[in-house]
Formats: C-alpha cells, structure tokens, sequence
C-alpha cells in the first residue's frame, strides 16, 4: 500500500512496507477506485478543470463532465462520499471586467464569496460500474439544492472530510479572518446540523491546515494561524459525541507547517510535506518540508475526554 504526492508534473509513490519512494513512468494524453482527482484553475478565466490519473495504467487524461462546472477557483476543498465527489469553497478575484492583467490581479486583497451561498455544495457524479444510468465513461456535474438556510461563511483553504455520509468543515479563511468554526452537511438530507452543542475545547482558527475522516473521528493537524504563525498542534473531534478531544501527543512530533497532506492508509494515518515561516514582506513560505510521519490509526480511535469536576481538575 502506498500515497502518490505529485510535484510539478511528476508523480511519485511511496510504499510504506518497502520504505521506498519510486517515481512513476507517467503517461498523458492532453485523479474513487483506482483513480485520483487533480483539480486545477486556470487563472481563474474559465470553469474549474478536473483531471483523472488511473493508477492502473499510469495514465492522466482530462474529465469531461456534463453540466455546469463550477468556476474555477483556488484552494478549495473537495471530499468524496460513495461514488460523488463533493466541491466546497475557493476564492478567485472579483473582476470589474476592466482589468487588463488577469495573472496578476491583487486576489490576496479581493475576496469572491464562491462557497455555501454564493457557490453552493458542488458535486461531481461518476459510476464506477455500468448500471441504467451511468457508465465508466460518464460523468454529471450537479449543483444539491441545500434544504435550509444555516450555510458556513464563503472560504477558502479550510480543512474537509468525509464521515459516513456527512461533510465535515472546519476553519479557513472567509471574507474577514481566518476561522475556527465547524460545519457538519449531510448529502442525504442535503441540511447543515444547526443543532449540534459542541463540547471540549475548540482548536485556534487556522487555515491551510487539514482536516482527515478517521472512522468516526476527524483530526485536524497544523495549519497557519492567526498570526500567520504556523501550528503544531493535534486535535480530535469525535462525531458521535460532538466533542474536541485533545490528546497527549508522543514520538517525532512533526514540526509546526501547513500546506501538507494527511492521508488514511492501511492502519496508519500518514503526513506528508508541507510549508512553514510565512513571510509578510514576499507574501509566501520560506521552508518547504519533503519528510513523512505515521500515527498509528488505532491510538486516533481509543480514549475519550476526561470528566472535569466543578474544581477543574480531572475525576
């Protein structure tokens, strides 16, 4: 079993039992199953471009969808729920139609509010199988209608996973500030939990982070805060319980950084890369990291939170 990251064009694949890194021989005619998802803009002048590596072959091609894409965007967040993927968030300029240099316009300053509201839950359906209804060869995109009201704030660059059939969000960037909300959608219903009374004590607002499905559990790692100081930190919240547990963390801690992948593989739960010491002055990360972590999968699923007495000191 392994994780491919992807540099440039290039694709490379790690095998955790060989402890070995191998660059794939790729092959391109221009990434659910044995395929990845690879989602990328286009100056943000066209729609949201999709391309598909199948892991089999070894071949990328681009996916061409029926319906209407959404517009393209940067640094959103897509999760996947049986065979559909789900697109939440993104930001992209807001142009006049005056603007004369697309590349270059100042999108750090200008927000386009393109998730929830403004840009509803997109979603990508694409079978797996032949039944009456799809094929391999066929794809639809689809834009649910949400059955309430109680959507997230636009954002971008927040963390999102897939717990059984629901979407989990939590933190990013909106409009004003970076953000330690959490957000629970539910594909089948299509409605935002506006219930839930979370319990614990809720992570810093951050972005850039991630936020990855462990059974019942979402961790959330890293990340940049506030400050645009990078985090370090570990946090679980459980589900069931609607609860942040905040576990004692042991071993090679890695170091503070966002950007990074965390990614669920076999029983362990495995980060890799990442950036850190964000400079104000260019705008951009100075330290780019290339090492790998593992945790294992069984230590995210046990313990619980400590009952805190009226003294605040654990029974």
């Amino acid at each position: 079993m392994g994780i491919i990251t992807r540099k440039s064009t290039d694709m490379i694949k790690v095998q955790f039992r060989l402890h070995m890194w191998t660059l794939i021989d790729t092959k391109r005619t221009l990434p659910v199953g044995n395929k990845l998802y690879l989602n990328q803009d286009s100056g943000w002048q066209d729609s949201l471009h999709v391309y598909v590596f199948d892991t089999e072959n070894n071949t990328w091609y681009e996916l061409e969808g029926e319906g209407n894409k959404p517009s393209a965007r940067d640094k959103l967040q897509g999760s996947v729920v049986d065979s559909c993927i789900y697109y939440i968030g993104g930001f992209g300029p807001q142009f006049t139609g005056d603007e004369e240099d697309w590349e270059n316009y100042d999108s750090l300053k200008t927000w386009r509010k393109l998730s929830c509201l403004s840009c509803p839950v997109q979603q990508l359906k694409y079978s797996l199988k032949c039944d009456s209804k799809f094929c391999t060869a066929t794809s639809k995109w689809s834009q649910p209608m949400q059955m309430n009201l109680g959507v997230p704030t636009a954002r971008a660059a927040h963390g999102m996973c897939t717990v059984g059939h629901d979407l989990v969000i939590f933190g990013g960037r909106d409009t004003e500030k970076r953000t330690n909300d959490l957000h629970i959608f539910n594909v089948d219903t299509r409605k935002w939990d506006l219930e839930m009374e979370v319990k614990g004590q809720w992570p810093a607002a951050r972005s850039f982070h991630t936020a990855t499905g462990v059974g019942k559990r979402v961790v959330v790692m890293g990340g940049r805060g506030q400050d645009n100081n990078h985090l370090a930190d570990f946090h679980i919240f459980d589900t069931e319980t609607k609860e942040w547990l905040q576990p004692n963390v042991s071993g090679d801690i890695p170091e503070a950084r966002g950007q990074h992948s965390v990614a669920v593989v076999g029983d362990q739960l495995v980060l890799y890369g990442g950036s850190s010491k964000f400079s104000p002055e260019i705008m951009m990360c100075q330290n780019f990291h290339g090492d790998t972590y593992v945790l294992q999968i069984a230590d995210v699923l046990k313990g619980k939170a400590e009952t805190v007495d009226t003294n605040g000191t654990g029974s």
